[in-house]
């Protein structure tokens, strides 16, 4: 029998992080194989886009679910479960004969992916002070961010010189990996809560009315949900913009959203630098701009020059994953500290609105699919739609502000 080995939280922290990158990395690899897909099987844009919708949906729900549950089952047994899900769901995707087995594959993805992702963020928030937190956070989902960047790059190479189903082949055999570690090592310290309360369905929802309506969660997130739906919007017709009517092939689109998921990258590491000289609200305030003049940017260069680039579109989108990109991690910390006892429930919460907003944004274009809208018309209805949500944002969070400042500043008097 081989016996588990014991190892400080120093590795723990490193495989959580192995176990979120291969996770992030089965959620966005097959992203440009979707038109390769569509045409094998014979579907449409909007058919073909229903994977990512369900994905999404299941991924929201999940995080609600899973949420208090982090709070109260150890930290090994759920990133075992999820991980366990996540290796049926690429084999079923990787077997498909027909649309039906990817969506359903794509489904037992969210589930997997949603616990995994919970239990990690809430393992680092146990672990963090007001002060460091931030910074945890923000290197985390930095290293984090380095999945999403390189799996398209990698799935569009795959697709163009293998078969779109290497993608799930080769999440299959990582996600194995995966499990095969979680069951062979074992941390030192058993990261196992006390917590009473019943899990049931009742309770659950008690919990999250109580959230929501004595907490500032919503006020003080608004911004980044809007953000949230452009992202899932994004995904949803990024492929069918750069691919079909622009022209670039499946690895050059890859590549294109190298640039992209590499704002969401590097755009933490100003805001980290910021909140060390700033308030939280200056950043946050600086980090909006900085979409706003990106948004705005685009719709201006469509009006003026009657027609969008790939260099106008990655510069401008790149430009706002920079400040969306603090924003988030920003918003992740600043939930965690309004409830500090729960901060299972409120991250499972606070990610459940983030998904359901980009499950919006994929929904909404579904629609205009649906009505034969172009992937560029479909582009500036959004842009459009989010430079309004954000300026709302903005006036909420501005006069909820007073009340959550001791809460939210490092150094409030």
């Amino acid at each position: 029998m081989v016996s588990k080995r014991h190892i400080s939280q120093g590795v723990v922290a490193a495989i959580i992080l192995a176990i979120v990158l291969v996770t992030r990395m089965g959620g966005n690899i097959l992203i440009p194989s979707i038109p390769s897909i569509a045409g094998e099987f014979g579907i449409d844009n909007s058919r073909a886009t229903l994977n990512i919708n369900l994905y999404s949906i299941v991924l929201a729900l999940s995080f609600a679910f899973f949420g208090p549950i982090t709070d109260v089952v150890k930290s090994r047994t759920l990133l075992l479960i999820g991980s366990v899900l996540c290796a049926i769901s690429h084999l079923i995707c990787g077997l498909a004969v027909n649309i039906l087995m990817i969506d359903f594959g794509r489904v037992l993805l969210a589930a997997g992916s949603s616990l995994i992702i919970i239990t990690s963020q809430t393992w680092i928030g146990n672990r963090s002070g007001k002060e460091d937190m931030l910074r945890r956070l923000a290197w985390f989902s930095m290293l984090v961010s380095l999945a999403p960047m390189l799996a398209p790059v990698l799935g569009g190479y795959i697709t163009d010189h293998f078969s779109w189903r290497w993608n799930f082949r080769l999440m299959l055999i990582l996600s194995l990996v995966v499990i095969f570690v979680i069951v062979f090592i074992k941390s030192r310290k058993d990261n196992q809560q006390t917590k009473e309360t019943p899990l049931n369905p009742i309770n659950l929802l008690k919990t999250y009315q109580d959230v929501i309506v004595h907490t500032p969660l919503i006020a003080i997130s608004s911004i980044v949900f809007a953000l949230f739906m452009l992202q899932g919007a994004f995904f949803a017709f990024s492929s069918f913009l750069f691919i079909n009517e622009l022209g670039y092939s499946a690895v050059q689109y890859g590549f294109v959203s190298l640039f992209l998921v590499g704002g969401l990258f590097l755009g933490r590491i100003p805001t980290i630098f910021l909140a060390k000289r700033f308030s939280i609200r200056t950043v946050m305030l600086i980090n909006t701009m900085l979409v706003f003049l990106a948004l705005g940017g685009s719709l201006l260069f469509f009006e003026v020059e009657k027609h969008h680039t790939v260099i106008e579109i990655v510069a401008l989108m790149t430009l706002m994953c920079f400040g969306f990109s603090g924003l988030s991690v920003l918003s992740v910390r600043n939930n965690m500290l309004i409830d500090p006892l729960r901060k299972g429930t409120l991250s499972g919460l606070y990610s459940f609105l983030c998904h359901i907003s980009g499950w919006l944004g994929i929904l909404i274009t579904q629609l205009l699919f649906h009505f034969k809208l172009s992937s560029i018309s479909v582009y500036n209805h959004f842009l459009v739609l989010t430079m309004v949500l954000i300026t709302i944002g903005i006036i909420v969070f501005w006069r909820t502000y007073p009340r959550v400042k001791a809460v939210l500043e490092n150094n409030s008097k």
